[in-house]
């Protein structure tokens, strides 16, 4: 059996009953040739990976120096940019499935900003990687919620249920002003918002901004994409 470890959120919370699962996002909806390695030019796609590779390394570099208090306060100041952007789409937020991330990595936390969407009534979701190369699950969480370790010990919420989220945050290691994300290199977030289609808000580093990431076809525009500096890709 496998031992269960609590975790706290932090923003405050005490464990409760979790809410009702929804049915998982359909990655049946994805093209028979996602990720295909002979849908792109196989020179183009290697020099593409060796040049993300390098300014992912760099990047990630980059945000772990960051001190703690730097980084709290770039996480408020999203949090103050995703409110002007809920504001638009989700006048009521009651009922809507906002589906975070457990921060890795010196990543911002959003979790204050989450708990208090809590408080107004949103249904929160962590992601979950259940199956390798498989779109992301999400399962139901609140703050204080029990969870167990995941995918690359990453904690989630310790239940079977799982939502369909109306808003996912994408963390970003880098992105362009085109609306393209870098992430680590898996293509879980890539796959999942193929399958889902929910509004996907990038959130990340003003100083992660490229040029370009050389979008490649299975590369999947963000909605929006916020920094501490605001909005920097306006919903489309």
């Amino acid at each position: 059996m496998t031992r269960r470890q609590p975790f706290t959120a932090g923003p405050g919370g005490a464990d409760g009953d979790e809410q009702g699962g929804s049915p998982p996002c359909l990655a049946a909806q994805i093209a028979p040739d996602y990720f295909d390695p002979l849908a792109v030019d196989a020179g183009q796609a290697r020099d593409v990976a060796r040049w993300r590779k390098a300014r992912r390394e760099e990047l990630l570099a980059h945000r772990a120096r960051l001190g703690v208090a730097e980084r709290q306060a770039i996480a408020a100041a999203i949090a103050r940019g995703l409110d002007e952007v809920l504001a638009a789409h989700f006048p009521d937020i009651r009922g809507k499935v906002v589906a975070g991330y457990w921060p890795i990595r010196s990543e911002p936390d959003l979790r204050p900003w989450l708990a208090r969407l809590h408080d107004r009534g949103a249904l929160l979701a962590l992601p979950e990687v259940e199956r390798r190369a498989s779109p992301l699950v999400f399962r139901p969480w609140r703050p204080g919620a029990l969870m167990r370790r995941g995918h690359w010990n990453i904690p989630v919420p310790d239940t079977a249920d799982r939502l369909v989220p109306d808003l996912v945050l994408a963390p970003l290691v880098g992105w362009d002003g085109a609306g393209y994300r870098l992430g680590y290199g898996g293509g879980y977030f890539d796959r999942t918002l193929a399958a889902c289609q929910p509004l996907a808000i990038g959130t990340g580093l003003q100083a992660a901004r490229l040029a370009t990431i050389y979008p490649q076809p299975h590369d999947i525009r963000l909605a929006a994409i916020v920094t501490e500096a605001g909005l920097q890709y306006p919903p489309r």
